[in-house]
């Protein structure tokens, strides 16, 4: 079965309005214990806010969070993909378009975020659980060799005798 991206939603949706401070947006992350939020301007998803962000753009930059609004740092380059989507896929996008997260939707509503991580994952959970097929697949045909090695040897003896009874 392969990995879609769907099955790995591993942040709840939460967001808040893009004229919230940074300060009241980082306590509502810490508090609800997320990495990311969505930012809402006037009911439509304008951007991502991640902690990223806030390291980057806001401490990083030396900036006073209480002054700064979401819509002054967050991601606005928003990628999405669709929830039947495969991890391959989702990698892919991430990493043309050089982020770490992604939305995905289903029937144009917004399901949830995926994050690199997670995909990342997934899809070596994935290729762990191929590797075992093909380990039980080896381990099977190497006991089959041997059950006829083992047969071979243990009928050797009367294999010599009737040759030697063909030679004569």
């Amino acid at each position: 079965m392969a990995c879609r991206v769907g099955k790995l939603i591993s942040e709840p949706v939460s967001s808040l309005d893009s004229d919230t401070d940074i300060l009241t947006a980082s306590r509502f992350m810490a508090d609800k214990n997320l990495g990311s939020l969505v930012v809402m301007d006037k009911q439509q998803i304008s951007g991502l806010f991640t902690e990223r962000d806030l390291l980057v753009r806001v401490i990083g930059a030396d900036q006073d969070p209480s002054a700064l609004k979401l819509s002054d740092v967050c991601t606005k380059n928003l990628v999405s993909v669709h929830y039947d989507s495969s991890c391959a896929n989702a990698i892919k996008l991430m990493r043309s378009n050089k982020c770490r997260r992604l939305l995905i939707y289903k029937n144009d509503e917004l399901q949830g975020l995926v994050n690199i991580s997670d995909v990342a994952h997934a899809l070596a959970d994935h290729s762990s659980g191929k590797n075992m097929l093909v380990n039980f697949v080896g381990g099977i045909t190497l006991m089959v060799v041997l059950m006829v090695i083992g047969v071979l040897i243990s009928h050797f003896p009367d294999m010599l005798q009737l040759a030697g009874h063909t030679m004569d």
